[in-house]
């Protein structure tokens, strides 16, 4: 074969199911039911996403190619058979014995063909010994390919536009996806000791789009095709580059586009811009990791956590604090008092994770010149069992899944349904950023721009985008009114049933006679939620936390950009063959 052919896949599925490859607990297709809604039942919204850094590799290179994406298999090897001269797959630690079973099955089948590994699992100290392969892509995807495939490594990204998430159910009911994705760099500055993405980038963010503009334009593409006007902005700490979050407000106020984003950030950057900010750029949900009660890190040293968080609230930003179980200094009295910090910060969301020391992390290595390492196999190394190392409190493997297991169940029973403490913030948000308006308008203060904040003028200023901001937030609350319905009748507990029923009222007094289609689809949803909590009830029966959901199979063919090719060669010449080793 003369012309270079990449297939990009993810690993096969099903996906949380055991068998000869996977795992169930830890491995399902989800980050929400899996890390952050897990012992909600019915209660937990199915969301599932693309493998993004696939797509946007396929775009930004010469050679022609195709990603696929979940597929079974049987794809899989079906795939292979229209002809290719690469297959690179991505695949994170735990799927190692997937992509094992895939490479294998390569070389004995088509043994020219070239096998590229990338992902997180490209960590694996030991991997070639475990995964034939010829080439590992490690940091930055784009440049790495263009480097390989002898393009202009310099070229602009072309950003993809991609459906988010792929599907999407909440009490049982699918409703269609009205969102999409957004990489704006990769890496992370703060270089938290455990934390895998910023060491596997070397403590450094590297952006793929240049600036705000960039990201508006981004929008506007997305918003075009696939009707989107709410973003996942996959950037581990997006507001610690301000400079392209404020481009990115000013892009919004001139065209009044006032688009929507879920994204994550530090609570010490959350601090420095000011939820007005964070209110005008339209971010309506927030992943911010806080850790430990003891604050172990820079990030959140001499910041109330509690108050920074109920004031995000206030004014309708869901707030997702993320904790980790298992540090030294947790025993069986700490952990538990970890648990109840974490949850008495009155988030919307909490996201338990076991303490995990990943290769290339200090903590890895500390623990390695302390012979605290385990013997764990690669296939069980997902945060939500055994620990993979020594614990000088915790021996026993069961303790290590129990204990995450309880911290998601108390959560559940105090705090109750997720989607509840959703959909009460959403509502108080609207209803604060009416008032707000208002009080500004009366006192003729506008926003600047430079000094992040609302100071008074002489004269009122009209503020129009802010205006549809407003529009958008109502509509933000009003769509998880339908979930309050189920989340009353199926609520786990006395407390739950009645922190729900002061949300119901709230909606009421706040939005006056609800309209038909509104009761309408409550009822809807709750029939439905009847379905599922059967579901899972017999999910259960058969040994399982629930139901496992999987995607369906995802296939886009790219044509390649030959203008890219910066120093066109004879096609294989630049091929190389050095094994993937760790630096």
């Amino acid at each position: 074969m003369n012309e270079n052919r990449v297939l990009f896949s993810s690993v096969f599925g099903p996906y949380g199911v055991r068998d000869e490859w996977g795992e169930e607990l830890g491995m399902q297709m989800e980050l929400l039911n899996n890390q952050v809604t897990r012992q909600q039942g019915v209660h937990s919204p199915r969301q599932s996403y693309l493998s993004f850094a696939l797509y946007l590799l396929a775009e930004n290179i010469s050679v022609q190619s195709t990603v696929l994406d979940f597929p079974r298999w049987d794809d899989f090897t079906g795939e292979l058979e229209h002809g290719y001269t690469h297959v690179a797959i991505s695949f994170i630690v735990p799927n190692v014995l997937k992509v094992k079973r895939m490479a294998e099955h390569i070389r004995l089948h088509y043994p020219g063909v070239k096998i590229i590994l990338g992902g997180y699992g490209t960590i694996i100290p030991d991997l070639e010994k475990i995964v034939p392969h010829d080439e590992c892509c490690r940091g930055e995807g784009v440049r790495w390919f263009r480097k390989y495939f002898g393009d202009d490594q310099n070229a602009p990204i072309v950003h993809p536009v991609l459906k988010n998430p792929v599907y999407n159910y909440i009490y049982g009911m699918p409703s269609k996806s009205r969102g999409s994705a957004i990489f704006p760099g990769v890496g992370c500055e703060n270089g938290c000791r455990f934390c895998i993405t910023s060491h596997m980038f070397k403590k450094e963010h590297i952006p793929l789009l240049a600036g705000g503009r960039e990201v508006f334009e981004v929008c506007q593409r997305a918003e075009r095709k696939l009707g989107a006007r709410n973003f996942m902005v996959l950037d581990e700490n997006f507001l610690r580059h301000d400079k392209r979050a404020r481009e990115l407000l000013d892009e919004m106020t001139k065209s009044i586009r006032p688009y929507t984003f879920v994204t994550f950030s530090s609570a010490e950057n959350i601090r420095r811009v000011g939820a007005d900010f964070l209110v005008r750029l339209g971010i309506s949900r927030i992943w911010v990791g806080v850790e430990s009660k003891r604050n172990l890190h820079d990030k959140t040293k001499g910041i109330d956590l509690k108050e920074l968080f109920k004031e995000l609230r206030s004014k309708g930003i869901i707030v997702l604090a993320s904790t980790i179980l298992f540090h030294d200094h947790h025993d069986k009295d700490t952990i538990r008092e970890e648990i109840d910090w974490v949850i008495d910060l009155d988030t919307d969301l909490v996201q338990f994770m076991n303490y995990h020391p990943w290769p290339t992390t200090p903590l890895y290595e500390d623990l390695d010149k302390e012979h605290r390492l385990k013997k764990v196999h690669y296939r069980h190394q997902h945060g939500a069992a055994e620990l993979n190392f020594v614990h000088p409190n915790f021996q026993k493997p069961a303790d290590h899944e129990n204990y995450l297991r309880h911290a998601f169940r108390h959560n559940y029973e105090r705090s109750g349904p997720s989607i509840v403490n959703m959909a009460k913030t959403a509502l108080t948000g609207y209803l604060q950023a009416v008032k707000d308006y208002e009080e500004r308008q009366a006192q003729g203060s506008s926003w600047n721009a430079e000094l992040l904040r609302y100071e008074k003028n002489a004269m009122p200023v009209a503020d129009p985008y802010m205006l549809e901001r407003i529009k958008v937030m109502k509509n933000e609350a009003m769509r998880y009114f339908p979930s309050l319905l189920p989340a009353l009748v199926f609520g786990p507990n006395a407390r739950s049933r009645m922190k729900t029923l002061s949300v119901m009222r709230l909606y009421s007094k706040a939005m006056g006679r609800l309209k038909g289609t509104d009761i309408l689809k409550s009822l809807v949803l709750t029939a439905s939620a009847f379905v599922e909590f059967g579901r899972i009830l017999i999910s259960r029966v058969k040994g399982h936390e629930g139901i496992i959901r999987q995607p369906e199979v995802n296939r886009v063919e790219y044509p390649g950009d030959r203008s890219l090719k910066e120093n066109p060669l004879p096609q294989g010449s630049f091929l190389l063959n050095a094994k993937c080793r760790v630096n």
